[in-house]
């Protein structure tokens, strides 16, 4: 059973869905006075947030300049990859495995993923593919286990909000239905399979903004 939520843990839920959404871009000043107003909260759950970002790598505290959010950090988008793929997908196997698990959680927030889209809604849509996930795992009775990859995988969003501003959200809707589908017919191999490459689209996304980054790069340069 999850813990109740503190004001600190909402405050930081909110902030780190400003970042991960661009609503703070990379080197935007977190000013403790303005962010207490917005969030109509005293300094001590703030300071608490704003210490578990810079934990998370989100934030970087400039002792006598103040507190920035971070660039993105390839390392950390790779180091939430290697987490995913291998805490996630033996969980998939399990579901898939278990026979008949409770997924009704997860098909629904599908259906909500789909009036997202139909919204254009990009920031709701990275909060209910958590959701998503985090159904997956309480299926399984392991929501301990997804509490640790999700605070691991902010730089992870980071590319995966992006990517979906870019490409739309069909895809990681379909390989959503193609994970539940695969779970509930038993097809523990399908099911990882298809999960193994929803896992992976932000890495690849991520090498393919660097090759774009090279390119440009080069051509500047020649």
């Amino acid at each position: 059973m999850r813990q109740r939520r503190s004001r600190s843990d909402e405050i930081y839920d909110a902030l780190r869905q400003m970042i991960v959404t661009a609503q703070l871009p990379p080197g935007a000043a977190l000013v403790e006075r303005d962010l207490c107003t917005l969030f109509s909260a005293s300094r001590t759950p703030l300071r608490e947030a704003v210490l578990r970002l810079a934990g998370h790598g989100l934030v970087t505290v400039a002792p006598q300049h103040g507190t920035f959010v971070a660039s993105l950090s390839p390392r950390m988008v790779r180091l939430a990859h290697f987490l995913r793929e291998n805490l996630e997908l033996p969980v998939i196997s399990q579901l898939a495995a278990q026979g008949t698990p409770d997924l009704r959680a997860a098909r629904a927030t599908i259906i909500e993923q789909k009036l997202a889209e139909a919204r254009d809604d990009s920031a709701a849509f990275i909060l209910l593919d958590d959701r998503f996930h985090q159904a997956l795992f309480d299926a399984a009775g392991l929501p301990e286990v997804w509490d640790v990859i999700r605070a691991k995988k902010a730089h992870l969003d980071r590319i995966a909000f992006g990517q979906e501003q870019r490409r739309g959200f069909a895809t990681a809707i379909a390989q959503h239905e193609q994970i539940l589908n695969a779970i509930e017919i038993g097809d523990t191999q399908a099911a990882v399979r298809c999960a193994r490459d929803h896992v992976a689209a932000p890495l690849a996304y991520l090498e393919e903004l660097q090759s774009e980054t090279d390119a440009q790069s080069a051509a500047v340069g020649s």
